[in-house]
């Protein structure tokens, strides 16, 4: 510890860049130790991963072409799928660190770090692959080139600023906001808004669309798949408006951020209000232009009808900062070091021991099931048996392929079932065209109807699902125990003569609202 402290006095950035690996380490032991199978993103993602291009049904490309570089060095198996995600994760703490100590001092960098790893969310994310993985430490890095440029507005700071910004893109378009923020900051910060009005705004701007620019011709090209999948992921159309649906969004977002750090965030907006340190608050106010916009446009898509936790997870970066400000401002000095109040410790360490919980649940998950906490990881378990279980049913009855009325159990089966004899693995299409990449991959081909085996696990599929088969016999059901109280059920069928109805309005008023067990 002694060691530790004298590094920080000599080059703290070489110290926070010492911590950050020991814990990026701790998180790849965590990903090569765990006995628990990918979920079905991450099936999907690695789907992708085998034909590597500029877009994707539902995401941008970047995803895909890390799992690429991972797998073609470690293989398919579930950790090489997963090894970049906690590494991706210390960079972007790492550029949380370069940031506050750019913005503020090496403290509040090496403090913003620190909050950053220990969040829930990130615990997480760090375990698994996922879109925020590769989204948010470009994220960090596009924070702290975009101040740069606003210190000094060099052709080579835009470049850099736009290039992270673009690689966000790329990663999700969740980094849109990105473009919010810089709008907001530079109408708040006169040197914000020298940069971006200089020529070299502009260069940072082209920089953005030229790494972006192969995703757009991509997009073009087909139809704007992942665009209008986005857009339509949005669910703004959808019934549900609730004021009261703030409560809820409130309660993801301590499970995303930390309920004592949400706190400590959601009570700190008042600090800037009358800040009379215009350097402080000059930072301050800079780093809430890219905390609000994600913040208050989930919350307002939650109120509407639904979104997810992590769909705010961009506002977070800054945020982390933001907190350490905050905190060394009130408890802290200019002559000390900072002084984290009880309120930081007391949430930090929360943050540690959840994380920490979920860490031995994670490698253990036998203790998951002693601890009831089976349900959080259904989506990662049981996937080998379902293959297994599958397959012998299709040979038994001479399936010429297997049909399933879900995306996830797709990608499920086609990630387990790569290395066996198992039958062609179907995707029923519930509409008129493709709504998912398992739908548009997956559908039946001429040949595969001779004889199929319908897995269907959502009872409100099955009128429907009877409609597009000539016969359709019941075989039972299947069930797959994903713990000691949950499982994976399905219905079998063995169906022949595939012909796909027309999904009239009057087809689906016909079968609207009817489920069987």
């Amino acid at each position: 510890m002694n060691a530790l402290k004298d590094l920080w006095r000599r080059n703290p950035t070489a110290c926070a860049a010492l911590v950050i690996a020991a814990v990026v380490l701790v998180r790849i032991i965590v990903v090569i130790a765990t006995p628990l199978e990918i979920g079905p993103d991450e099936a999907q993602y690695w789907r992708w991963s085998r034909t590597l291009d500029f877009g994707y049904y539902s995401k941008p490309p970047l995803i895909a072409w890390v799992i690429a570089a991972s797998t073609a060095v470690f293989g398919d198996g579930e950790w090489a799928i997963r090894l970049f995600s906690p590494v991706l994760h210390g960079v972007a703490a790492y550029f949380l660190f370069l940031l506050g100590r750019k913005a503020f001092d090496s403290r509040i960098g090496a403090w913003a770090a620190a909050i950053y790893l220990l969040m829930p969310g990130i615990w997480l994310s760090s375990t698994i692959m996922s879109t925020d993985a590769v989204l948010l430490p470009a994220w960090a890095a596009a924070l702290y080139f975009l101040w740069r440029f606003r210190d000094s507005p060099t052709m080579a700071n835009a470049v850099l600023a736009g290039a992270a910004i673009g690689l966000a893109m790329l990663g999700k378009y969740a980094a849109l906001y990105l473009y919010a923020g810089a709008g907001l900051a530079a109408l708040i910060d006169k040197d914000m808004r020298k940069a971006v009005l200089s020529p070299a705004g502009g260069v940072l701007v082209i920089a953005s669309l030229i790494v972006l620019g192969p995703n757009i011709y991509w997009n073009f090209a087909n139809n704007f798949a992942t665009v209008s999948h986005t857009a339509d992921n949005a669910n703004l159309g959808e019934a549900g408006f609730s004021p009261l649906h703030v409560f809820g969004f409130l309660g993801d977002q301590a499970a995303v951020f930390g309920p004592i750090t949400l706190l400590l965030l959601l009570g700190g907006f008042g600090l800037i209000v009358g800040r009379k340190d215009k350097w402080t608050a000059t930072r301050e106010m800079w780093l809430l232009c890219f905390i609000l916009p994600p913040l208050l446009i989930t919350m307002g898509q939650e109120i509407m009808s639904r979104a997810h936790a992590n769909w705010a997870a961009t506002a977070y970066p800054a945020a982390c900062i933001l907190v350490a400000s905050w905190i060394d401002r009130a408890f802290g000095s200019e002559a000390s070091r900072i002084k984290v109040s009880p309120f930081l410790k007391g949430g930090m360490a929360l943050n540690l021991i959840v994380g920490l919980i979920f860490t031995v649940f994670w490698i253990s998950p036998t203790l998951a099931d002693a601890a009831r906490a089976s349900n959080s990881m259904k989506g990662v378990r049981g996937w080998k048996e379902t293959v297994a279980e599958l397959n012998a049913k299709a040979k038994e009855i001479g399936a010429t392929s297997i049909l399933v009325d879900d995306r996830e159990l797709w990608h499920g089966m086609d990630y387990y079932g790569r290395n066996t004899d198992i039958a062609p693995v179907r995707t029923w299409l519930r509409g008129d065209h493709p709504r998912s990449h398992a739908e548009e991959a997956g559908h039946l081909q001429p040949g595969d109807d001779v004889k199929v085996l319908v897995a269907s696990g959502a009872g409100g599929n099955r009128q429907m699902i009877r409609k597009d088969f000539t016969t359709m016999d019941e075989l039972g059901y299947l069930s797959i125990p994903l713990g000691p109280t949950r499982e994976r059920k399905f219905k079998l069928y063995a169906a022949s003569g595939y012909h796909h109805q027309p999904r009239t309005p009057e087809f689906e008023a016909m079968h609207f609202d009817i489920i069987e067990d």
